[in-house]
């Protein structure tokens, strides 16, 4: 009898030792992967994550279709104050340049049948698109745009509906423009006259 309690003395030993080897290697691997899990997390928070920056607002310019009462083309805009010189009946008339030539128009709107309705014998109707896309500033973007309008009162950047971005010395040339006439069709020639004369960001397409 003692013999066989002396061999099941060892065997309740030898298991509570395979037992308790097992539950230190099931604690040490519990403990190498909480230590895995807290270091990814640590990693993960010291990533620099991206941020979203708010888009800059552009301008989007398309270009307009416009019409002009066109007299005449020149090389050079001497050549083409040459003849304005010795044409003083042409007194509204301006000289636009585009694509390297300089055009003698006396009236642009966005109604070819209005432009039809002015024109003489001594001028026709030229079809021409403005673009302001490759401008920087937001206010010569909107040229095009602002020059559409419908009435001369319309011009001035405050009563429009559109809020559209507009130069900064806009109200001082449509000022000047309507100073010296009232007919919409010429202080839209006056105004694109100056800008494009201005900038070449400014660009006439036909």
């Amino acid at each position: 009898m003692k013999l066989k309690r002396n061999k099941e003395e060892k065997q309740f030993l030898l298991a509570a030792v395979i037992h308790g080897v097992m539950i230190g290697a099931a604690g040490v691997l519990l403990f190498f992967f909480i230590l895995q899990a807290v270091e990814k997390k640590e990693g993960a928070s010291d990533k620099v994550l991206p941020v979203n920056l708010p888009k800059s607002t552009k301008v989007e310019s398309k270009s307009v279709p416009f019409y002009a009462m066109q007299y005449g083309v020149y090389s050079s805009s001497q050549a083409a104050s040459d003849f304005l010189a010795g044409h003083p009946e042409y007194e509204n008339v301006a000289i636009i340049p585009a694509d390297k030539q300089f055009y003698l128009w006396g009236a642009i709107s966005t109604s070819e049948k209005k432009i039809k309705s002015i024109v003489t014998k001594d001028s026709f109707v030229k079809p021409f698109r403005l673009s302001g896309a490759a401008c920087e500033e937001k206010g010569l973007k909107s040229i095009p745009q602002l020059l559409e309008v419908s009435k001369v009162a319309k011009l001035n950047s405050s009563d429009s509906q559109s809020k559209l971005a507009a130069p900064v010395d806009w109200k001082a040339a449509v000022a000047d423009a309507t100073k010296a006439s009232d007919k919409l069709e010429l202080v839209k020639l006056m105004l694109l006259e100056h800008y494009v004369s201005q900038n070449d960001c400014l660009k006439i397409e036909f």
